[in-house]
């Protein structure tokens, strides 16, 4: 019984702040920081999943989220690497759909 059960997925940007840059501080950049999702366009983008799939006659039956790993030197307070850390960000989903019965 094919077409029963659809899966998408999507991923949610990275947060960014504008931080001074050039020689004498008078430009700007974007940086990103590699542990903050932007939940709002998280919870935008799964929203607007649900209500698709609503529109095209599924319901939502399982959402699994979307882990990365990152890591990150460990220095201590004089500078000295000590080592990487370890740890994962949730930055997206799978989100499985399955047709209403009619």
């Amino acid at each position: 019984m094919s077409g029963k059960f659809i899966s998408r997925w999507f991923y949610a940007s990275l947060t960014s702040e504008t931080k001074p840059a050039g020689l004498f501080g008078n430009k700007t950049k974007e940086v990103y920081s590699s542990r903050h999702v932007n939940f709002d366009e998280y919870a935008n983008l799964l929203r607007d999943m649900y209500e698709a799939y609503d529109a095209e006659g599924y319901d939502v039956v399982n959402v699994v989220p979307v882990s990365m790993g990152q890591t990150e030197q460990c220095l201590q307070s004089n500078g000295n690497y000590v080592g990487d850390v370890g740890f994962s960000i949730t930055r997206g989903a799978v989100v499985i759909g399955k047709k209403r019965e009619q």
